[in-house]
């Protein structure tokens, strides 16, 4: 039974295998030119879907926990009829219904169960964790059944599955029921189950205690001169003296113009320190429990077990790619660094370079060798103009219309809501949601949250998606528009190809619908899209000065693309730093500390060191969101990414003919077809990597 990315507090990332979550922005950000609505009035003004979502968004406490349990209820009756029959009695016709009542199931239970990510009621964030809770064990419960699993084994054996789509569902659940335990003896399955629900329990109570987290840090008046007007306008005062969220909101703010190496260290040891020790500890406790998982599971480690069911398939293969990588790029890493010290020491500030100084003096390097300013970029990009934009961009390649629904039923004030239908035939296709702005309590990156997939319902009827993009870009400074740096257009452009992806596939089955596609694949469709936001063409689009309504001009774009490549080395060391930290923690055994290892790991692979004291790992939440021995897919799937960019580079950025067969070859299959497959049904050959390894400044 596939649960939503909501259900499973993703994210992103894409979130969420996309799990969304798309994902949310890496445990340390790494570099300064990256960072991680009001309503986006410019929508065109076409006629719009009623707001028919069938979701209900305002239920009590005691009312979400009602329809809870009546989900559970139901689905359990459901599926006790179905699974009457003996599994050699039957066929494709048996296995469709059981994957109805399971998307029944999801969809009846995708608000109560995703509400505590996203409610500014704290009474309705807490019946939601206790729904999300059941939904969890229900749902462990169904994927270890091992009546379910026997049908699906008898169905593939009878072969009586319609192809491609129906012999793809039947092989996912049969894959599924092996990697849940469904075919162990009965206490062995149960042990399966109980640590299943406690892995669930252990990252759902990680991302609560994220997601909690209120760390400030005091920066006094003096300390404060060098930050902007606008960002000091956001901040509350204690005394004369600041205090500064630590968040990823305020990361690349704070840190890009703080001009004292003291409060910048101050802060990066705070931004390593969230979650604090009790979710290292729960990290601790998780990698123990899949560990164990694993072995009962025939596996050799957690990390075997979850690629078991990836494009990657061993983690050797993973080890290679990272080794790569690790090695061509750390001495382009290490020079980086060395450089950026000359830089420092000649600007009067003598001493080694520490990592809490690499962004500040890699922005003051940025500025006056490229003379580019983060604060004069942030200008040309409003929030309004840029929604507009973007809007227009995937309207033109995709061939869909959007239309802002005039009075959103939504979680939460401020939440706007859309519907989409195919321009060409005018035919409905679903909504989505915008929710862009923090608030206290709510999911504290930036993700798609698929909330609710398409698929064909048992009248025949297709059920029209539902899908959201929760954020937290800075508020407004008062009398501006709130205003973007560049890096925050890209997220939402990579986060918005999430949503098309969740809402434009026609896969006929919750299981294999849009961004159920294999993990490691399900970034590659939004990071080419990022590769959009590198073309002058597009940045034209995308940016109007709030002031003058200008877009940037030629020379300001050129210098932007002339530093894409300023700090790869770092960036793609330390990404692959990431990669290796998840891979190892969990393919080492159930005792392998996670702080030590990091902090080994990190002096080995990266120019820097870690801050002692400090533990990054427990605000490493893709490690407990769905990204457990599957970090390494934002680099696997890049691969993919930067080869499908190339026919857009060929034949058009905005060739309407490419966007289409973009759509119908990438997006609408979702997973009932293998990532291979979409990616030589598109470019007309297979994938080569070359395009990869030349965008990263490796020979291939």
């Amino acid at each position: 039974m596939r649960r939503s990315t909501i259900q499973s507090a993703m994210l992103a990332m894409v979130m969420l295998a996309a799990l969304g979550a798309a994902p949310p922005a890496s445990p340390t950000p790494a570099a300064s030119n990256g960072s991680p609505a009001p309503a986006a009035s410019a929508a065109p003004a076409t006629p719009s879907l009623p707001a028919q979502t069938g979701l209900n968004w305002h239920e009590t406490p005691d009312q979400l926990t009602a329809s809870c349990d009546a989900a559970i209820a139901q689905a359990r009756a459901a599926l006790a009829k179905i699974l009457t029959i003996q599994p050699t009695a039957a066929t494709f016709t048996t296995l469709a219904a059981i994957e109805n009542a399971s998307a029944n199931f999801n969809d009846a239970t995708a608000v109560q169960s995703g509400l505590y990510l996203l409610s500014p009621d704290a009474a309705v964030r807490k019946a939601s964790q206790g729904c999300s809770q059941k939904v969890t064990d229900f749902t462990v419960e169904m994927s270890s059944d091992p009546r379910i699993y026997a049908v699906a084994q008898h169905v593939a054996q009878v072969g009586d599955a319609p192809a491609p789509a129906g012999a793809k569902l039947d092989e996912y659940y049969v894959i599924g029921g092996k990697r849940a335990g469904a075919g162990l003896d009965d206490a062995t399955r149960k042990k399966t189950t109980q640590l299943f629900e406690r892995i669930a329990d252990l990252e759902r109570d990680f991302a609560l205690q994220l997601a909690g987290d209120q760390t400030t840090i005091t920066v006094s008046a003096s300390e404060a001169k060098s930050l902007t007007p606008d960002f000091l306008a956001t901040l509350k005062k204690s005394g004369s003296s600041y205090l500064v969220p630590v968040n990823e909101s305020t990361y690349e703010q704070y840190m890009l113009s703080e001009s004292s190496s003291a409060a910048r260290k101050r802060f990066v040891t705070a931004y390593n320190m969230r979650g604090g020790l009790k979710n290292v500890e729960r990290l601790q406790q998780a990698v123990a429990a899949r560990d164990e998982l694993a072995h009962l599971l025939g596996y050799s480690s957690w990390a075997a077990y979850q690629l078991d069911a990836k494009m990657a398939k061993t983690p050797e293969r993973v080890e290679t790619l990272l080794t790569t990588i690790s090695t061509k790029l750390l001495p382009k890493a290490d020079s980086e660094v060395a450089a950026l010290g000359s830089f420092k020491n000649g600007e009067g500030s003598p001493g080694p370079i520490q990592r809490w100084d690499y962004a500040y003096w890699e922005n003051k390097l940025v500025e006056k060798k490229y003379a580019v300013n983060d604060r004069l970029v942030r200008e040309y990009f409003p929030v309004d103009h840029v929604i507009a934009s973007v809007f227009t961009i995937y309207q033109t390649l995709l061939g869909v219309t959007f239309a802002q629904i005039p009075q959103a039923d939504a979680w939460a004030p401020g939440v706007t809501e859309y519907s989409i239908t195919d321009t060409a035939s005018g035919k409905p296709i679903g909504w989505f949601y915008l929710d862009l702005y923090p608030r206290p309590g709510k999911y504290n990156h930036f993700a798609n949250f698929p909330i609710r997939p398409g698929r064909v319902l048992p009248d025949g009827t297709y059920q029209k998606p539902v899908s959201a993009i929760v954020g937290n870009w800075p508020v407004a400074a008062p009398g501006k528009p709130a205003l973007l740096s560049h890096e925050d257009v890209i997220v939402f452009f990579h986060e918005f190809g999430h949503l098309m992806h969740s809402t434009l596939s026609i896969a006929p089955y919750e299981t294999l619908y849009g961004t159920a596609v294999r993990p490691d694949f399900v970034e590659a469709p939004s990071q080419m899209l990022e590769n959009f936001m590198w073309q002058p063409s597009i940045l034209k689009m995308v940016s109007s000065n709030y002031k003058t309504g200008e877009p940037l001009p030629d020379d300001l774009i050129q210098k932007m693309i002339a530093l894409k490549h300023v700090d790869d080395g770092y960036q793609w060391s330390t990404q692959a730093f990431y990669a290796q930290y998840d891979m190892t923690i969990h393919s080492s055994g159930p005792n392998i500390n996670v702080n030590s290892t990091w902090f080994d790991l990190q002096k080995k692979m990266t120019p820097f060191s870690g801050i002692p004291g400090t533990y990054p790992e427990a605000g490493f939440d893709h490690l407990m969101g769905g990204y457990d021995a599957g970090y390494y897919g934002y680099l696997w799937s890049r691969v993919y990414a930067q080869d499908i960019f190339t026919r857009f580079q060929r034949e058009g950025l905005l060739n309407p003919t490419v966007g289409m067969a973009y759509r119908k070859d990438i997006l609408e299959p979702g997973a009932s077809v293998e990532p291979d497959v979409l990616v030589q049904n598109f470019l007309g050959r297979p994938m080569n990597p070359d395009a990869f390894y030349q965008d990263i400044g490796i020979s291939p």
